[in-house]
């Protein structure tokens, strides 16, 4: 849609470690930002794009693929984590698992969500990505008996460009999309 009302517009789409957001949009080195509300300062403004969830996942040839796992079980399986942002071995499933007591088994840290697929074909391990991250795929969700919380994705921008015409546009666009 953007292409067709806008033909002449560039977007940079970029990657940032998200504890240096604030630091990218006071310098306007970001205009627009789609994250999760803890790294958006409270003076910014935002609107909630959707609710989201994780659900963990497999190849289709893995061997958790065939069982019904425990909790345990799925921590103690070797898991890819994504990490767009950096690479690390952390993440908010981890926090999730430690409220069941359990640690996760991370073997991998992938740079984005698009090669966990390719990396789970060749390894038998698990990955939790977001729901929508996983649609076309050909993977397999491992069902559980918990599940972890959903988070809000959000659109934020620095306070400057609240009245800028184009900001205000592709906002609106972005409301069209997922408040309507």
């Amino acid at each position: 849609m953007l292409r067709v009302q806008s033909p002449s517009l560039k977007i940079i789409v970029r990657d940032f470690e998200l504890d240096k957001l604030n630091d990218l949009m006071e310098s306007g080195k970001v205009n627009l930002a789609v994250a999760f509300p803890d790294y958006i300062p409270d003076s910014y403004p935002i609107i909630k794009l959707f609710e989201e969830h994780h659900v963990c996942i497999t190849s289709n040839d893995s061997t958790i693929s065939k069982e019904n796992p425990s909790l345990e079980e799925i921590a103690a399986h070797p898991a890819i984590i994504a990490s767009p942002s950096r690479p690390n071995f952390k993440g908010s499933i981890d926090e999730w698992l430690k409220k069941f007591g359990l640690e996760r088994n991370v073997v991998v840290s992938a740079p984005c969500f698009s090669v966990v697929p390719l990396y789970l074909e060749i390894t038998d391990s698990i990955a939790f990505l977001p729901s929508r991250a996983i649609d076309g795929l050909n993977v397999t969700q491992i069902d559980m008996s918990e599940s972890p919380e959903p988070f809000d994705v959000i659109a934020a921008w620095h306070p400057r460009y609240s009245d800028d015409p184009l900001q205000k546009w592709v906002v609106s666009l972005l409301e069209e999309k997922y408040l309507e």
